[in-house]
């Protein structure tokens, strides 16, 4: 028994101090409170965290897609002729002994590389320029 007196001696009595069990409770509360919000924000948190590493994952499944068909694409881009139809198509190149054609769209202009290299002129010199501005 006197273990437990000195344990009522220091707790007290329901009707001794009631202010401090209020206080002790209140601050339990909170720091309950506290640590539910703290996980909660966490739990959050580990949330978007993963939404990014699955939105990452899909973009790299993806770029490995593209990679595929760029190597592809590479290898099979080696062959003569594929090489012949760019030179030809995209950059305006012709074989010698071709006479090339100059496409005029109704607005006046070539389309972009359609001209071959050779077909084009050189840049007029600067000084017929300033010799045409002032008296022609």
């Amino acid at each position: 028994m006197r273990g437990s007196a000195r344990l009522a001696d220091l707790l007290g009595t329901r009707d001794s101090h009631p202010l401090p069990r209020k206080i002790l409770a209140a601050g339990t509360g909170l720091a309950v409170l506290y640590l539910v919000l703290l996980t909660g924000q966490r739990a959050l948190e580990a949330y978007r965290i993963n939404q990014e590493v699955d939105a990452v994952r899909r973009d790299i499944d993806a770029l490995r897609v593209r990679n595929i068909d760029l190597q592809a694409e590479l290898s099979s881009g080696r062959l003569d002729e594929d090489v012949e139809r760019i030179a030809r198509d995209e950059l305006g190149m012709v074989k010698p002994g071709d006479q090339p054609v100059v496409l005029v769209w109704p607005d006046g202009n070539t389309r972009r590389g359609a001209e071959p290299p050779a077909a084009r002129s050189s840049p007029e010199p600067s000084w017929r320029t300033w010799l045409r501005l002032f008296f022609d």
